[in-house]
């Protein structure tokens, strides 16, 4: 009880008595952080509890790590009094430098993240366009800003803390100041596991100038959209603010961030999400730009593993004029594809889709090449989904003309394409089943080997 007096205390003599308006509810969550303390009496107490956490900067940020093993100030003193904010500055610069350690650590060069950035605690200008900033309550050039600010995101960066500190949120003094806090560790709070949900809270309370400021933020002097992306718990922030700025025009800078990454994220397991959320979230309008980057990129990503899968959901999910042109292109291109090693995956999606001019295209693309498309591991999945739609005519026909069909039906990738053959036609066209059966059954005895047995069980099945 005594801390907690003392830490009140601590609290009254650095603000004025007209901001005690918003300090009731930050209070009554001062016990809480004092809850894990085994000895109240001890005057170490907070220092302790400081201390545990900034020993414990080596924080995990998926496969990341921040270190920072020097620069780390003790902003408590040995007697438990609370932190002086007048001392926190050094604390507030070992923040910035272990996120340096981060972004060092994942772009494996060194990062000069510029005065501009984190360094000049005055800025408040919004964009370029010389519109006035947001004024917090408490501006950052306070000489107690830092102190706060610290204390703050160690709390919104434990579950509960995070929890409570979105409480706070509902009322637009508390907004403010919170803002005003956290604004300068924004990036560090985005990518944070708990810190994250405040930051997604946090967005949905801010002002169109507030808005604005985080967004340089995360751009200026560094696209730090892109590298959250890349990050699980960064990635889900970057997706709430794409809901977020959905309705307004500041979604024009984050599309242009992410267009200008478009290839690395597209081939990242978890960046590409991020790319999926534009195009399910917003029009085609304000896509346009991934849409060309799409067309731009796309040779390149089919023939990527990640990226082969990322531009199949694009291929779905994509919107307006540029779907054809997309899709056209991919068309075009489907006899080199359909024998890539990945790239058969995005000629499949487009066969998938049921589009029909698309569809002609591609099956007249691939005549000549369906035989030993079938005899290939990729290339068989391709001639199965030509079954699958309009184009089994033209496959079958290929193979009854061809002096080959005994050896596809014997082949290990090749026996499947020609159950499949028998199965379909049974169903569709039964002329043409019929003279694939007489075929067949002129060679039984070559096929009473090896993979061939496998097509003579589905003959005797269908009979």
């Amino acid at each position: 009880m005594e801390n907690i007096l003392r830490i009140q205390q601590q609290f009254q003599s650095v603000v004025n008595t007209k901001d005690l308006i918003v300090f009731p509810c930050i209070l009554s969550l001062l016990p809480v952080s004092m809850e894990n303390s085994t000895h109240p009496q001890n005057p170490n107490t907070m220092a302790s509890m400081y201390s545990s956490s900034l020993e414990a900067l080596q924080l995990p940020f998926e496969n990341l790590y921040l270190f920072d093993n020097s620069s780390l100030s003790l902003n408590a003193s040995s007697a438990g009094v609370f932190p002086d904010p007048q001392r926190n500055h050094g604390l507030g610069f070992s923040r910035v430098g272990s996120f340096r350690s981060c972004l060092d650590d994942f772009t494996g060069k060194s990062t000069n993240l510029g005065s501009s950035m984190f360094d000049n605690v005055n800025w408040f200008n919004g964009f370029s366009n010389g519109s006035p900033g947001f004024q917090p309550i408490f501006s950052l050039d306070s000489e107690y800003s830092y102190g706060y600010s610290n204390w703050v995101i160690d709390m919104a960066k434990t579950e509960e803390g995070s929890k409570d500190l979105q409480k706070l949120l509902s009322n637009s003094t508390n907004s403010n100041m919170i803002f005003s806090w956290v604004f300068d560790f924004i990036v560090e709070l985005m990518i944070d596991q708990s810190g994250r949900y405040l930051f997604q809270k946090l967005m949905e309370s801010a002002d169109e100038t507030q808005l604005q400021m985080i967004l340089e933020r995360l751009l200026v002097p560094h696209n730090y959209i892109y590298y959250a992306s890349l990050l699980k718990y960064g990635s889900c922030s970057i997706k709430k603010l794409i809901t977020v700025l959905e309705k307004s025009p500041l979604i024009t800078y984050v599309i242009k961030a992410l267009s200008d990454t478009f290839e690395k994220l597209m081939m990242d397991p978890i960046g590409h999400y991020v790319i999926f959320e534009c195009l399910d979230v917003l029009d085609s309008q304000t896509n346009d730009p991934l849409n060309i980057q799409a067309m731009k990129q796309c040779l390149e990503l089919v023939r990527h593993e990640q990226g082969s899968v990322s531009m199949s959901g694009f291929v779905i999910r994509i919107k307006g004029p540029r779907r054809d042109q997309l899709l056209n292109l991919i068309s075009r291109n489907s006899a080199f594809l359909a024998q890539d090693p990945t790239g058969n995956y995005v000629v499949q999606c487009v066969i998938q889709l049921q589009n029909p001019a698309m569809n002609d295209q591609i099956f007249r693309n691939l005549e000549g090449y369906y035989v030993k498309l079938s005899t290939t591991k990729t290339g068989s999945y391709v001639v199965e989904h030509c079954f699958l739609s309009s184009g089994l005519d033209r496959v079958i026909n290929e193979l009854l003309r061809s002096d080959r069909l005994v050896s596809v039906a014997k082949d290990r990738y090749g026996n499947y394409v020609v159950q499949t053959a028998l199965k379909e036609s049974k169903k569709r066209e039964i002329s043409l089943h019929g003279s694939l059966v007489v075929k067949l059954e002129q060679h039984f005895k070559c096929l009473q080997h090896g993979y061939g047995r496998n097509v003579l069980s589905v003959l005797r099945s269908l009979q």
